[in-house]
């Protein structure tokens, strides 16, 4: 089969995609305007350090990319980012858009509470997976703030780094009262003398074991938020209900846990 020319591509098939897409938007735009659309932002940073806000549109019909923002060479404080939502709701109308969804970061709560101010017919949402995540790193809850090992997965790394040290508990305590060590450079060094006392420590393990305890229940309501197997929102309050119960049943005699 003969593939196509450089000028099939860039012309009457790229002319036959655009017309697809914009078939595919139309559809959208139909049950935007029956049942309404929630606008969710997305910010990431790339390789080369430059910052990128995906706007996205979520509907019965399902998730359409909308456009996205480069933000790298302005700081995105509230006044730019609810400049950035209020662009964006009246892109699409205001009368269509039930709710705008974005993380936790400070200056999105106060853009959203400019947002609603705004437009009485809606509302700002912070979005779920990220208000599980700052649970997760309550400092009630986690002992341990800088971990250096990358995780597996986005939002769990904190935990499945605790989790594998605990795994290597007995290696570690063998490591630190070995020959090798004793005779080693590091052993001197105060931060060496630092790594063997909590190594050695009765109380960082049993602080290590809070933690997992703790940490094992928010992290599957983590996997279950941001899994794309199922949608998770009725499912999400059962399982923080669930985590709650798990975290209180593991710790029967200490009241502060159990709030």
């Amino acid at each position: 089969m003969k593939p196509p020319t450089y000028h099939e591509i860039r012309g009457p098939y790229l002319n036959k995609e655009v017309e697809e897409t914009n078939k595919i938007v139309k559809e959208h735009k139909v049950v935007w305007n029956k049942y309404g659309c929630s606008i969710m932002m997305d910010k990431w940073t790339t390789r080369t350090r430059k910052m990128i806000i995906n706007v996205l549109v979520n509907s019965p019909k399902g998730s359409l990319f909308f456009e996205s923002t480069d933000a790298s060479d302005s700081s995105t404080d509230h006044i730019k980012m609810f400049t950035l939502f209020q662009n964006t709701i009246e892109k699409i109308g205001p009368s269509k858009v039930v709710q705008v969804v974005t993380d936790n970061a400070s200056e999105n709560v106060k853009a959203g509470g400019m947002v609603e101010g705004a437009y009485k017919n809606l509302y700002w949402t912070p979005c779920a997976a990220h208000s599980a995540l700052v649970i997760e790193y309550d400092e009630k809850i986690h002992q341990t703030k800088k971990l250096v090992k990358p995780g597996k997965t986005r939002f769990a790394t904190a935990f499945l780094t605790l989790h594998s040290i605990h795994l290597q508990k007995s290696n570690l305590r063998k490591l630190f009262t070995s020959e090798e060590w004793s005779k080693s450079k590091f052993v001197k060094e105060s931060a060496g003398k630092d790594v063997t006392r909590i190594i050695l420590s009765y109380s960082f393990w049993n602080n290590v074991i809070h933690a997992l305890k703790i940490g094992g229940p928010l992290v599957k309501v983590l996997c279950l938020v941001d899994g794309k197997q199922k949608p998770p929102m009725c499912y999400l309050y059962e399982a923080i209900e669930r985590a709650k119960e798990a975290i209180q049943a593991s710790f029967t005699d200490e009241q502060k846990y159990a709030k």
